[in-house]
C-alpha cells in the first residue's frame, strides 16, 4: 500500500508525518540574554524569527544565570510555544555584554594555540585569572597578532548548565560583542581605515575605535543621552589623535542601537566628525550579531 493510499485512509496520518519531520529537521536557534531581556532567534525557510522576553528581576545579574533552573524553563516553554522541539535544536549562545572581554595581543606569531598562550600568561590588562578563564584565540592573518577573548569560567560553565537543564544542545559560544564586530566586518568587507562604532544596549553606551578592522579603543561610555554621548566620544577621539600624532583624521561612524534611536545621531553629525554616517542605527546589537557569517569548525 502506497503512502498516499495510508493518508486517504488515514487523515491522521498528515500530522504524525509533520511531527516526525519536525522533530528529525535540524533547526539552528541563538539564545542571547542580558539581566532584563532573554532573545530567541531562529530561521524556517530562510526566514528570520526573533522573540524578546523580559526576564523578571534577579534572574542574571551583571551577565550571569543565577537561576538557572528558572531560566532553563523559561527557554524551553518559549521554545514549545513556537512549535519548535528540543531535540531539533542545535542552539548558538551569544554571551552577554559584561561576561567577556577582548584584547589585541602583539607578537603572537610563535603561540600555536590558546594553551600555548594560557602557558605564557601574557599581561593583558584585563580583570580575568589566566588559569580560571575559558580564552579563545584567533591568529590573524598577514599579522603578527591575535584576537584574544576571555571569559570567566565560572561563568560560562553557569551558561552551559542552564542550556543542560533546557535539554538543548549546545553548539557553539561567542560572545555577542566579538559577533557583531564580524558582522560589521562583512558588511562593510574590506573595513578599512578608521570606524567609530557606538554601541547602545539597554541605555548604556560604549565606544569602539576600528583600525583596519581592529579595536584599538574600547570604552563604556559615562554619558547616556546623545549630545553627551557625541562630546564624551570627541573627546576620546581628540586624545587619540593626539596620541598618533594625526589630525582631523577622517573616520567611518557606525551606530549600533535599539529602535528608540534609530536616526537619532545624524542630527549632530556635523563637519567636526570628519566623515560619513555609514548606519544611523538601524540594527541593534543583537540584530547586528545575527548577520555575522558562520564560524569556522575548530577541533
Amino acid at each position: 500500500m502506497e503512502l498516499v493510499d495510508l493518508r486517504d485512509r488515514f487523515p491522521a496520518l498528515d500530522g504524525l508525518l509533520g511531527q516526525i519531520t519536525g522533530l528529525l529537521t535540524r533547526r539552528r536557534v541563538v539564545l542571547a540574554a542580558s539581566d532584563r531581556v532573554l532573545s530567541l532567534a531562529w530561521w524556517d525557510q530562510g526566514q528570520q524569527s526573533i522573540i524578546n522576553t523580559e526576564l523578571p528581576p534577579g534572574l542574571c545579574q551583571g551577565g550571569v544565570p543565577v537561576q538557572r533552573q528558572v531560566l532553563a524553563e523559561m527557554v524551553a516553554d518559549l521554545l514549545i510555544e513556537q512549535g519548535i522541539a528540543s531535540v531539533s535544536v542545535e542552539l548558538e549562545l551569544l554571551l552577554p555584554l559584561p561576561t567577556c572581554h577582548w584584547r589585541l595581543l602583539e607578537g603572537a606569531a610563535g603561540l600555536g594555540d590558546a594553551t600555548s598562550l594560557r602557558a605564557l600568561a601574557p599581561e593583558m590588562t584585563w580583570p580575568l585569572q589566566w588559569q580560571e578563564s575559558y580564552v579563545a584565540w584567533t591568529s590573524l592573518q598577514d599579522r603578527d597578532m591575535a584576537m584574544v577573548v576571555g571569559a570567566d569560567r565560572l561563568i560560562l560553565q553557569a551558561w552551559i548548565d542552564t542550556v543542560a537543564s533546557a535539554d538543548l544542545n549546545l553548539c557553539q559560544a561567542e560572545w555577542l560583542l566579538v559577533a557583531a564586530w564580524r558582522a560589521l566586518q562583512t558588511l562593510n568587507e574590506p573595513l578599512e581605515g578608521e570606524w567609530a562604532w557606538l554601541i547602545e544596549s539597554e541605555g548604556i553606551w560604549r565606544f569602539v575605535l576600528l583600525c583596519d578592522g581592529l579595536p584599538e579603543l574600547d570604552v563604556v561610555l559615562q554619558a547616556t543621552q546623545l549630545p553627551s554621548v557625541r562630546d564624551e566620544v570627541l573627546f576620546l577621539l581628540d586624545a587619540w589623535d593626539q596620541k598618533q600624532r594625526q589630525v582631523d583624521a577622517m573616520r567611518s561612524w557606525w551606530i549600533t542601537a535599539g529602535p528608540s534611536w534609530k536616526g537619532r545621531w545624524k542630527d549632530g553629525h556635523g563637519a567636526d566628525l570628519h566623515g560619513p554616517l555609514v548606519s544611523d542605527g538601524e540594527m541593534s546589537l543583537l540584530q547586528l550579531a545575527l548577520k555575522a557569517p558562520p564560524l569556522e569548525s575548530r577541533p
